[in-house]
């Protein structure tokens, strides 16, 4: 070998390792995305979380300022804008496709992704139907579970022509699968949680999330110096309609309720079905005389209401009772706020039903719900205005 070969093969040889050692970095650099994004996806179990830390994945860790996500909707039909960078949201949050139209749409129709150097030579591509015309190349990936089930699309989208590396194509596809999975356990995840949330039957809240919130609202008001109040309504002679017109027709009254109820509170309160034909509500920063006016309005809507619905049905007029406490009038314990609430409405169940009670007779010694003995009562010697234990207790029996 010659000296001029021996210097063209040492060139050769620092070249060949120069160019690798670039492309090791380069493999390198992207493992340590992928660990990382690994690592805060396991991280990420509510959707909001994971929303969040997908954007800012994109955007710090792989310099991406134009992307979106769309997932397919419940049938399964037709894609639907996730989530996206700013601009990209603004001007087409209510862009859909089909499958099979678009490249969006082929890429689910397929499960192959596409990359387009130069979408203005491919009359597949749609700009969004025409919502964002700055695009000069393009990227979708097929989001895609273990499993390889499709539920939408990673797009990526560049102002410039040629702005992919061929390698882009796989290791997207490597990101996208991950985000898939982190999206569909998230999913799952909220689907368990609200399920252990609401009531299978009338789609309240249930009895331990409205304890939780309870808490939650009583740590807020000690601290703050705020108040809250609970209201626990019955329905009165529930018992009756199911045993008159058959369980059906009582789930029926329940969910018809609970939607009356749902409806006419503000937003922040929690409804929940708290046992039974029994409803519990929680007002948040609300007194005495504000709850008072919100279960009467209920009690009210409850008869009017009801009524008309059940008209068809033949069934009698249908109301609730309510009782309602409020802290720290009534007690200085969530336990002992609903305990007055309680013992208000099988106050109100005595007077009468269909009516709301906040407070016990001035003049009435305390009621025990204790079960006892009944014994017969002298009504010559009962004052009106005075809950008699006995008959109190009767009464329970039946409601």
């Amino acid at each position: 070998m010659n000296q001029s070969d021996s210097m063209k093969l040492d060139e050769y040889l620092f070249n060949f390792t120069d160019n690798n050692t670039e492309k090791l970095k380069e493999r390198f650099f992207e493992l340590l995305i992928l660990y990382s994004l690994n690592k805060n996806l396991n991280l990420s179990i509510q959707l909001e979380d994971l929303l969040n830390t997908t954007i800012n994945f994109l955007k710090d860790s792989l310099k991406i300022d134009e992307f979106c996500f769309m997932l397919l909707d419940n049938n399964r039909k037709v894609l639907k804008l996730w989530t996206a960078d700013k601009a990209t949201f603004e001007v087409a949050k209510d862009v859909t496709f089909n499958i099979g139209e678009g490249i969006s749409g082929i890429v689910v129709q397929t499960g192959e992704p596409i990359m387009i150097q130069d979408v203005s030579k491919d009359s597949r591509f749609l700009y969004y139907k025409s919502k964002l015309t700055n695009i000069g190349s393009f990227l979708s990936i097929p989001l895609k579970l273990s499993d390889n089930r499709i539920i939408g699309v990673l797009n990526i989208h560049k102002k410039e022509i040629n702005a992919f590396k061929t390698d882009d194509r796989i290791f997207f596809s490597i990101i996208a699968q991950n985000l898939a999975n982190a999206i569909e356990r998230a999913r799952l995840y909220e689907k368990v949680q609200k399920e252990a949330m609401h009531d299978d039957l009338t789609g309240l809240f249930t009895r331990r999330y409205f304890f939780e919130n309870c808490y939650r609202e009583f740590s807020e008001s000690v601290r703050f110096g705020k108040t809250f109040s609970i209201i626990i309504a019955d329905i009165d002679h529930f018992k009756y309609f199911n045993d008159a017109y058959g369980h059906p027709a009582g789930d029926a009254i329940l969910k018809e309720l609970a939607s009356i109820l749902r409806t006419n509170v503000r937003h922040s309160d929690i409804v929940c079905r708290y046992g039974g034909e029994e409803f519990a509500i929680l007002l948040s920063n609300t007194g005495k005389d504000g709850a008072a006016f919100t279960a009467d309005k209920l009690r009210t809507l409850v008869e009017t209401n009801l009524a008309e619905i059940n008209k068809s049905k033949y069934i009698g007029k249908i109301t609730i009772t309510a009782g309602v406490a409020t802290y720290p009038d009534d007690g200085n314990t969530v336990d002992e706020i609903i305990s007055k609430a309680d013992k208000f409405l099988y106050i109100g169940k005595v007077r009468g039903r269909n009516t709301v009670v906040n407070s016990a007779p001035i003049d009435s010694a305390p009621v025990d719900t204790t079960p006892v003995a009944s014994t017969p009562v002298d009504s010559t010697t009962v004052d009106t205005n005075v809950v008699s234990e006995n008959i109190l207790l009767q009464d329970i029996a039946q409601h």
